[in-house]
């Protein structure tokens, strides 16, 4: 799905002319981490550290910064980023968390949509009733099913053996909200399917980060050496740091760099391990 630089433009001229701002009941710098992690972005300050110490001076301590100057920041990009980063943009500004009320989520999809029509995309609804809210996804028009590959924050990589610890982290992830892979969550996505086809697309998808848990289990399986090779081939081309390792033990992985960063999940229980996805999310807790 390649939404053109021109539409760009018409969309974040649009947001910019609107009475609520993109980010709505979010903190700026809550929204934007959704998307990036401005921590690893530069100053443009010489006193400051990253882009989210940027936004904090020049947008919330002070007001020196429009909101112009933000979306048209070259560190963003947000007219020739890649394609998946701008979907997540743009989904993150129709998330109902953003919204007041319903009807400001509407308007706001219903325009957007004008606007993508020329790209044979359109953001589709996709209910959540038990949280009485409504998600967004990008979608291109006359598909019968949704992007599934493309719609996740955080996608897990695990060993059948390990599986109880995944599932206490799966459960925690559900309570905060964050769209994520865990394949006893997706059955009736993955019934029917050429597993080994779309799983590759899961793992290459547009996902943040790749959590992958790391054990003797985990080694020589052939749907974790699968989802580990499409990962990696992501984090080869893509992002580097897409791939987040967590490990239950020393296992070396062919492929996996020993100068990355890793957690050891001996020293945490699953809800604080959550709690380090979220931070990495660039979420509160």
């Amino acid at each position: 799905m390649n939404i053109s630089e021109s539409t760009r433009s018409d969309i974040i001229d649009y947001l910019l002319m609107r009475e609520q701002q993109f980010h709505g009941k979010l903190g700026i710098i809550d929204f934007l981490n959704r998307i990036w992690n401005l921590s690893s972005l530069p100053s443009t300050d010489h006193r400051l550290t990253n882009m989210e110490a940027d936004i904090y001076q020049h947008m919330i301590s002070f007001d020196d910064w429009s909101y112009h100057t933000l979306l048209y920041d070259s560190r963003l990009n947000l007219l020739r980023c890649n394609n998946n980063i701008f979907i997540k943009f743009l989904e993150t500004c129709a998330h109902p968390l953003v919204f007041y009320k319903k009807e400001q989520q509407d308007e706001l999809v219903s325009t957007l949509n004008s606007f993508l029509d020329s790209e044979s995309l359109k953001l589709e609804a996709f209910g959540t009733p038990e949280y009485e809210s409504i998600i967004y996804k990008l979608v291109s028009i006359g598909d019968d099913t949704s992007n599934d590959e493309d719609s996740y924050e955080v996608v897990l990589s695990f060993a059948g053996e390990d599986r109880d610890y995944v599932q206490a982290v799966a459960e925690c992830l559900m309570e905060n909200d964050v769209s994520f892979f865990y394949d006893m969550y997706e059955q009736a996505t993955l019934w029917g399917k050429d597993l080994y086809e779309h799983l590759a697309k899961v793992y290459r998808g547009n996902a943040r980060y790749c959590i992958m848990f790391i054990s003797e289990n985990y080694k020589d399986k052939l749907w974790t050496t699968h989802e580990r090779r499409n990962a990696f081939a992501k984090a080869f081309t893509e992002r580097e740091e897409y791939i987040l390792p967590a490990r239950f033990d020393k296992t070396e992985i062919d492929g996996l760099r020993h100068t990355i960063g890793y957690i050891n999940l001996n020293k945490y229980e699953p809800q604080e391990f959550t709690g380090l996805i979220l931070e990495k999310l660039g979420r509160k807790k």
